[in-house]
């Protein structure tokens, strides 16, 4: 009989321990989101990006004087379309998946150091029902580009204005 009641004892005691120790809360997934056009602007000011520019301008200059007017037509081309593209990036919200290539190794760190399972632009979320946490890393992105305090200083200013809508950035404009 002693037996019987130690263990309904037992029993009483894991069913109150259950009910009373604190329960899992039900995290939010973590979606890692930045502002396409503030990474646009760091890499735009970047020395790499700068290098390919002045390289771009460079080999114009020689194949005209070699007279490579095919290269030069292409050239012609790709200068403008570059200026174009960066400024869709930076002053709207043109995807800038050929920027976030060039650190795409080390995006995964920035993910784990912030548990995060997803990362995408804030501007391409178009419906949030508040299930997930959104957490914005923006600065840890532009970081990998090593801006200058003058380059900071113009982010922080881009991230308190609304994106130009894309289509009127224009190569007239």
């Amino acid at each position: 009989m002693k037996n019987v009641s130690v263990i309904n004892i037992l029993i009483f005691l894991l069913f109150i321990t259950s009910t009373v120790l604190p329960q899992p809360v039900n995290e939010k997934i973590r979606i890692g989101t930045f502002d396409s056009r503030c990474i646009a602007l760091a890499y735009g000011r970047s020395a790499p990006f700068m290098e390919y520019v002045n390289g771009l301008r460079a080999e114009l200059e020689k194949v005209k004087k070699e007279g490579n007017e095919e290269r030069v037509k292409e050239l012609e081309k790709i200068i403008p379309s570059t200026q174009l593209i960066m400024e869709q990036q930076v002053f709207s919200n043109g995807s800038i998946i050929n920027i976030i290539e060039k650190i795409k190794d080390k995006i995964s760190e920035i993910a784990e150091t912030n548990n995060l399972k997803f990362i995408l632009s804030k501007w391409e979320i178009v419906y949030d029902d508040q299930s997930f946490a959104l957490i914005d890393i923006t600065d840890q992105l532009v970081e990998l580009f090593d801006p200058d305090e003058k380059t900071l200083k113009i982010i922080e200013e881009v991230k308190t204005t609304e994106p130009v809508p894309i289509d009127q950035i224009s190569a007239e404009h």
